[in-house]
């Protein structure tokens, strides 16, 4: 498959900074990326559930360390796969990794508005929309170009505890706005999609304070704030989450097929 051309109708994002933290933390990652991994077994379970017939071409966006890659090729061996990533060392790790294989192919490139060519029967990608903002340009962007679009990302109310430990004080966290699941459901709904799957899961980790949950985001890259964002002291909120958090992640799974 070769590697797709990039469109820039799309708002900037902070592309630079997004790409420097998350590639900065490749080598530990999936160390620290207990959830993720959850997630992408779970999402992967799922979309087999679903009975969307076998591809013959996957284009994966935000493939990271290769957390649901290397689910998708052991799923669908004769699939031609093409795994993506912002982060140039991330996508190095996916590819080192999953070994020489002839079928996969790597590209860095931003993944909002990439075109693939020829296209692939399915658009995938585990725990990355989150990070696209505005999110339905990017939605009917891949939708056009493939048959089934699949994507997991985490949704609005996780990290309820943190976010109570700021509103306690009067401040807000550094946390990006995450989308909020019935309102991303009916508008995909509102895609002309014949289809629509969708399922809300929440996952939980457990950390012994507040510090070590904040570590937790940084060590895996995911530490980027939201835009507008003014560092505060966080002393007086990690006080209040000294004693620990439960770090519960929301999470939604969707798939539109055309």
């Amino acid at each position: 498959m070769p590697s797709p051309h990039e469109l820039t109708e799309l708002p900037e994002m902070h592309t630079a900074p997004v790409a420097r933290r998350f590639s900065a933390a490749a080598q530990h990652y999936e160390q620290a990326a207990h959830i993720q991994k959850q997630a992408a077994s779970l999402f992967d379970a799922w979309l087999a559930d679903l009975h969307l017939g076998t591809p013959a071409r996957i284009a994966e966006i935000g493939c990271g360390t290769g957390l649901l890659t290397r689910l998708l090729h052991a799923r669908y061996p004769d699939a031609a796969l093409l795994a993506t990533d912002l982060a140039p060392a991330m996508l190095e790790y996916c590819r080192n990794t999953l070994g020489a294989t002839s079928n996969i192919q790597y590209q860095v490139c931003d993944g909002r508005a990439a075109c693939f060519d020829p296209v692939p029967d399915w658009i995938v990608s585990a725990m990355c929309f989150q990070w696209f903002d505005p999110l339905l340009p990017v939605l009917r962007h891949h939708l056009a170009q493939s048959r089934v679009l699949a994507f997991s990302l985490m949704l609005d109310g996780s990290f309820l505890e943190w976010r109570a430990a700021h509103a306690q004080l009067g401040l807000l966290p550094g946390l990006r706005t995450c989308p909020d699941y019935d309102t991303l459901l009916q508008a995909c709904r509102e895609m002309g999609a014949s289809r629509i799957h969708a399922q809300r899961i929440s996952l939980t980790e457990q950390h012994a304070n507040g510090l070590l949950f904040a570590d937790s985001l940084r060590i895996i890259g995911a530490d980027q704030p939201r835009p507008g964002y003014q560092p505060i002291n966080l002393r007086p909120v990690l006080r209040q989450l000294q004693n620990g958090v439960h770090a519960n992640y929301e999470i939604g799974f969707f798939c539109i097929e055309k």
